[in-house]
């Protein structure tokens, strides 16, 4: 397909845009992430401590290798906490940034949608039954005609089968979007969808969302 030009199927048809149903904050029921984060500050930590830099991933696996080769159990045992908050924490935020997508889409807000994603020519979406489109202003034009389409705002959608992954500054989501497009007779669509995240300066940013049409017998 051209730069800028995408078309969307539901029931077996092509349209030039979607109509979907719910919120997008409020439609992960069924997320494979695990328990969100916890823990406080401590309220004795002065604020050298206070202001310490956040220890990463990598860090905490290397000095969690080393804890268990020394035989320093306790030791172990905390870092493996915090090695597990850290990544609930990064999938409760890379949950946090997928929801702002769709939001952005459902009410078909373009100035949202330029800010959840990461600029750069490495970004590029692939909207159902249309090919790859790459760049960050060229992606950003093609969900203005996704936006200035003749739709009623906000959309209608639901997400099922949401699944979390993180390693390190990149994350992905992977959904069933339940889409009820306009024409389509009511019936529902699907598309499988893939959303990748980069961490830039310590906010998840899209910069790839690919979303495929899904046939009742490909199930």
């Amino acid at each position: 397909a051209a730069a800028g030009s995408c078309f969307f199927r539901a029931g077996g048809k092509r349209f030039t845009g979607l109509q979907m149903t719910g919120r997008a904050s409020s439609i992960l029921p069924h997320v494979k992430s695990g328990e969100a984060a916890e823990g406080s500050p401590n309220a004795d930590a002065d604020t050298a401590t206070a202001t310490a830099p956040v220890v990463d991933e990598e860090t905490l696996r290397n000095d969690l290798e080393t804890a268990i080769e020394e035989e320093d159990y306790g030791r172990a045992a905390k870092l493996r906490d915090e090695l597990r908050h850290l990544r609930e924490d990064g999938r409760s935020s890379l949950l946090a940034a997928n929801a702002r997508f769709y939001d952005a889409f459902r009410d078909g807000d373009l100035a949202a949608m330029h800010a959840v994603w990461a600029k750069g020519e490495h970004v590029y979406v692939v909207h159902p039954s249309a090919g790859r489109i790459s760049g960050y202003e060229t992606v950003m034009r093609s969900w203005e005609m996704v936006c200035d389409a003749d739709h009623e705002f906000p959309l209608r959608f639901d997400l099922q089968d949401v699944e979390v992954h993180v390693k390190g500054d990149i994350g992905y989501v992977t959904c069933l979007e339940m889409v009820k497009t306009r024409g389509s007779g009511g019936s529902w669509g699907k598309q499988l969808a893939t959303n990748v995240f980069e961490k830039v300066a310590g906010e998840w940013l899209m910069c790839v969302h690919h979303a495929s049409h899904l046939d009742d017998d490909d199930e």
